[in-house]
């Protein structure tokens, strides 16, 4: 990789190549050790994905034994600004690249990033935005199949929290069209 590129892990809505909105370079299918996918409340933040106050988005958490799947997305370093854009409310992360394993062929680059929620107190009635949580299995359903699928649902916390129904009139900006067959594998999921 050249000094003009960036390459980060995306574990959430990212591992759905279809809510990007930078032109990327390539994509691939990696595992991490050392964190675990966790829902957690975000503020309010005027045009960003948190069109209200109380809705949960996915974050992570250091977990020194857990694996989770997700994406190694390449960009053009000038899609930085863009990225972190997208991704207000979160912070980058260094990741040590001895924690990576790629399930395709692997990327050369020195560094590679991934964004964790930036502190915010809990709101105890945290709703899940059933658009958002479409794109994100959609994602790991098309990236990883019914096995990845389920170990999404495996090695995330907080799924307890309530659904916000919203898949009709989608609040989350980057929503996305779910066949018919989507609909019914993830009904019995969620």
């Amino acid at each position: 990789m050249s000094e003009s590129t960036i390459a980060y892990f995306g574990y959430g809505s990212l591992v759905n190549l279809g809510s990007l909105r930078t032109p990327y370079i390539s994509a691939h299918r990696a595992t991490v050790t050392g964190w675990q996918r966790i829902w957690l409340s975000r503020p309010y933040d005027p045009g960003s994905f948190a069109a209200a106050d109380g809705l949960a988005f996915l974050s992570v958490t250091a977990a020194p034994d857990i694996k989770i799947d997700g994406m190694i997305i390449t960009d053009h370093a000038s899609s930085l600004d863009a990225l972190d854009e997208r991704e207000s409310l979160y912070s980058r992360v260094d990741i040590n690249n001895d924690l990576l394993q790629f399930h395709d062929d692997p990327i050369e680059t020195a560094q590679k990033f991934l964004y964790v929620a930036d502190d915010h107190p809990a709101d105890s009635n945290a709703r899940i935005l059933r658009s958002y949580l479409d794109v994100v299995m959609q994602g790991y359903y098309h990236q990883f199949g019914l096995n990845g699928l389920q170990n999404f649902f495996a090695t995330t916390l907080n799924f307890d929290l309530k659904i916000h129904e919203d898949r009709d009139n989608p609040l989350y900006p980057r929503a996305t069209e779910l066949t018919q067959e989507e609909k019914d594998i993830f009904a019995g999921f969620r």
